[in-house]
């Protein structure tokens, strides 16, 4: 595995690190913005620096050769975790968020394998079935969602769309699918 393969691994196993914003005060001090306007902010400078990036056309570490033209992969999977944590509880945006994080690095390992697709749809059923136990406590609610947020999980990694990345379908798919089933 090249130098920037190991760079875009870190990257995605990093992604949970950023539920900490769970953990902030909103206002984030006193008489200031409020977490949701923080992570707003956030929001638009990696934007902004993603459109200047396409502007001037520059390369950096770690983007695929397709991304060089296009929003990278890290900007979409920006824009899918604050729609998470934006508008989702802890609840339902981790399972979503650490199931992106872990099993699409999982995906392109054993993608030539036979283990694929099976072993990442068990490894994020687990991983997210156990996530939601935690929040919800044993009951059929977190097997249904965790049930359908796995295949929506792989299910939308295989896909080779244009417009959008799977970074962010991974994180959106599966979170609309455990939000119909935990929410409604």
């Amino acid at each position: 595995m090249g130098r920037e393969a190991v760079l875009r691994r870190i990257v995605h196993l990093s992604a949970p690190l950023y539920l900490v914003y769970y953990l902030l005060p909103s206002p984030l001090w006193s008489d200031g913005p409020s977490r949701e306007i923080g992570l707003v902010a956030i929001l638009l400078i990696v934007l902004a620096a993603e459109a200047l990036r396409l502007y001037l056309g520059f390369r950096v570490p770690g983007l695929r050769g397709y991304e060089v033209k296009r929003i990278s992969a890290g900007a979409w999977a920006a824009i899918g975790m604050a729609f998470a944590m934006l508008f989702f509880p802890l609840s339902l945006a981790a399972p979503a968020i650490i199931g992106m994080a872990f099993i699409d690095p999982l995906i392109s390992r054993l993608r030539p394998t036979p283990w694929y697709p099976w072993m990442p749809l068990l490894a994020h059923f687990l991983l997210t079935l156990s996530i939601l136990l935690l929040f919800y406590g044993p009951s059929l609610r977190p097997l249904l969602a965790a049930t359908l947020a796995s295949p929506l999980a792989v299910g939308v990694e295989a896909l080779r769309c244009q417009m959008v990345d799977d970074d962010f379908l991974m994180v959106v798919a599966p979170l609309l699918g455990m939000a119909a089933v935990m929410l409604l």
